[in-house]
């Protein structure tokens, strides 16, 4: 059992529960959180409440969250990645376009059903055995958990910073040298749909190194302190170098110098340019290390980018 408290302040007035709830728990879907507020899973300064409920200054929000499985999901046949699979845990590389649960916009043909098709024995486990998350159209290495055991090691593992995620970025611009961006993210004002930096989200740090540079744009290794929705996004944006592609966070689509090469490039990518491509961690004791290369659609993009 999970349990957590949080007092509403001027910024998440008016905001529905249920939305507001997601952005707080970086593994927790929407619908998920529908289905807690449902089961009387949380209270609104004591009071149970619909899931629309419109948020008030000064309002207490409980929550308690039973780590017990609830999936409704059904098996699907979708093809999937798995480069190891032991007692404990899976490691698969998630093909880009594949959204990781079913949602208010999604009802099937997402990862979670690929998973319990190819391991029903999921369905006992909590969140279907995910550990964290990837965005629909970000490629790359997700961790699966086998058991509620080790469910419950490697999500306590994620949340104190034991497990490295390091991604390729893609991007807009030459950053001189590397960094660290330590500021905070919240939902956009006007646009629900995406995020931003603002004074009063939550904490995000992320860091980069530049791998590559080509004329207009760079490589970048990405590492992750925090696990904010859209945090890389979000964070590169807003230090000015946007991810190549990323139609929610880019609207660069002509710039200085180009040429017809690095246009077409871009243009053929359809997705952002970022790729989970590592994870390491020590568990019981034993050290692992997965790697995944840059795939096929990056990897092609690059080819028409000039030194």
């Amino acid at each position: 059992m999970i349990s957590k408290t949080f007092e509403i302040n001027e910024d998440n007035v008016n905001n529905r529960l249920d939305i507001f709830i997601t952005n707080q728990f970086d593994n927790l879907s929407r619908g998920i959180v529908q289905k807690l507020i449902e089961s009387h899973s949380v209270t609104v300064s004591g009071n149970f409440v619909e899931k629309d409920y419109k948020l008030r200054l000064g309002d207490i929000i409980d929550v308690e969250i039973n780590l017990s499985s609830q999936t409704e999901d059904e098996p699907q046949n979708i093809p999937l990645e798995i480069l190891f699979d032991n007692k404990d845990f899976l490691i698969i590389n998630k093909q880009a376009g594949l959204t990781v649960h079913p949602g208010a916009g999604q009802k099937d043909n997402t990862l979670t059903n690929g998973l319990l098709f190819h391991f029903p024995d999921l369905k006992s486990i909590p969140r279907t055995g995910l550990i964290h998350r990837l965005d629909k159209d970000t490629s790359g290495l997700m961790m699966i958990a086998k058991t509620p055991e080790a469910h419950t090691v490697l999500t306590d593992m994620i949340q104190k910073r034991l497990i490295s995620r390091k991604y390729l970025a893609l991007v807009h611009g030459k950053p001189i040298s590397g960094d660290t961006i330590n500021k905070p993210i919240g939902r956009h004002p006007t646009n629900r749909l995406i995020f931003t930096v603002k004074e009063n989200g939550r904490d995000s740090i992320t860091h980069y190194l530049v791998k590559e540079r080509y004329k207009n744009f760079s490589l970048l290794e990405v590492s992750l302190e925090t696990g904010r929705t859209h945090q890389i996004r979000v964070h590169l944006k807003n230090a000015g170098f946007p991810i190549a592609g990323d139609k929610a966070y880019c609207t660069i689509t002509k710039w200085k110098d180009s040429n017809e090469e690095e246009v077409h490039g871009i243009e053929s990518l359809n997705r952002q340019a970022l790729h989970a491509y590592n994870l390491s961690f020590t568990l019981d004791g034993k050290e692992f290390n997965f790697h995944s290369e840059v795939p096929a659609d990056i990897k092609q993009c690059i080819d028409f980018l000039q030194k």
